[in-house]
């Protein structure tokens, strides 16, 4: 299907389960799933939640603790340095800001060609270090695998459901007798996902909007091959359609590593042999999600890099770092939208309040406020003003403006 196929086809099936709820959910369960809940249901009971984690194996769930308790952390010390509150006060003006958390959210764990319990610590933890009161997960039935069931446990999510795609986007934004609505949408998915979460973004917040993952290696002549080698490999492991790119100061490096690639795999691989200060130029323009600096004086480099969703500083930090354990949401932006947005975040899930508070013996701010409505022939705000510092009363001035107008006609 083309763009504008793909948007149709997304339009149809939101504007069904709007419509029809939860007969609509199970249709398209049903559909793409090939699997019938409609007696049972699409919610995941604490039950199934509860024994499935007991299955996991002890060393498995050491792992994705360890994991867990990393990007916990993180996520807990970005929120603290956040200045929650602020204000001043200048000419009997008091103004400032603040943020609150969202109340819900839906975290949308694809299924893909793997099932990714990273995702779902990745997409919830930043919620929950966010203050978030209420989190959602919903993911495809074939995802609801005994890890992913665990992992969702662990992050303390408790509601979950089985569904995905286009129907999952649509019941998180629109509600149905099972699913209540959320305030924001976030997780990675497919175009169709993405295209769900285009349409209903407004109605919802959406964290962003992903397209095939990408790298970009920035690799120096000293570079060991076969950390450049299995990084690139790494990458072609998601998705066929994954962006790599290559930016090497030595064209026998390249060589020698594009002869230890698959076929497949140099087909999405483009290379450029460069200097280093050439390659963060192509890299700042590409912006790519993950940028690897392979390279020994990395911390040169790192003071023009201006682009990137996150980078990779070092021989010894390959992407899969911050895929599975670090700390910061591998949850980043794509197609270039580094130059403008960033990654999933305590910030993602906070929203920012204004806050004035005007003091009644500032009759020359009132004036001002009076005479700027004035200029765009705004009345009643004029009016809003001037009652404060005039003392007028605009019920009486609008009853005289009223009989003057039926007087005229």
């Amino acid at each position: 299907m083309n763009t504008k196929q793909i948007s149709t086809y997304v339009s149809d099936i939101i504007e069904d389960i709007k419509n029809n709820g939860d007969k609509a959910v199970f249709k398209y369960i049903k559909k793409f799933d090939n699997a019938d809940l409609s007696k049972k249901g699409y919610k995941v009971s604490q039950k199934v939640i509860a024994d499935a984690a007991k299955r996991v194996p002890k060393s498995l769930k050491n792992v994705i603790k360890s994991s867990y308790l990393n990007i916990l952390s993180y996520h807990k010390y970005e929120y603290s340095q956040i200045k929650k509150r602020w204000n001043y006060v200048k000419n009997g003006l008091k103004v400032g800001q603040f943020y609150t958390s969202i109340e819900s959210a839906g975290v949308y764990v694809p299924g893909g060609r793997f099932p990714y319990p990273s995702t779902v610590i990745m997409t919830a933890i930043p919620a929950v270090a966010a203050g978030v009161k209420r989190i959602v997960m919903v993911t495809p039935p074939k995802n609801m695998n005994d890890v992913v069931l665990f992992t969702a446990k662990l992050c303390g999510i408790k509601e979950i459901y089985c569904i995905g795609g286009i129907a999952a986007v649509a019941a998180l934004a629109y509600g149905t007798k099972t699913v209540k609505k959320v305030d924001m949408i976030v997780g990675p998915g497919n175009v169709y996902v993405d295209e769900a979460k285009r349409q209903v973004f407004g109605y919802v917040g959406i964290d962003a909007l992903a397209g095939p993952t990408e790298v970009a290696i920035i690799a120096d002549k000293d570079v060991p091959v076969g950390y450049v080698f299995a990084d690139i490999m790494a990458q072609a492991e998601h998705d066929p359609g994954a962006k790599i790119y290559l930016l090497c100061e030595s064209a026998k490096k390249i060589s020698e590593i594009k002869k230890l690639l698959p076929e497949e795999v140099l087909k999405q691989l483009k290379t450029e042999f460069c200097s280093l200060n050439k390659a963060v130029d192509i890299a700042n323009n590409i912006a790519p999600e993950h940028l690897e600096l392979l390279v020994k004086n990395y911390q040169v480099l790192l003071k023009s890099i201006k682009n990137a969703g996150a980078i990779f500083a070092g021989y010894q930090t390959p992407t899969a770092s911050g895929d599975y354990w670090a700390g910061p949401s591998h949850v980043l932006p794509t197609n270039g939208s580094a130059k403008f947005s960033s990654g999933l975040s305590v910030m993602t899930f906070l929203k920012r309040s204004t806050y004035i508070e005007m003091n009644k013996n500032n009759k020359m701010a009132y004036k001002i406020i009076a005479d700027f409505a004035q200029a765009e022939s705004m009345q009643y705000h004029k009016k809003s003003a001037e009652v404060r510092y005039l003392n007028s009363d605009p019920l009486n001035q609008m009853k005289r403006e009223n009989t003057e107008r039926r007087k005229r006609r």
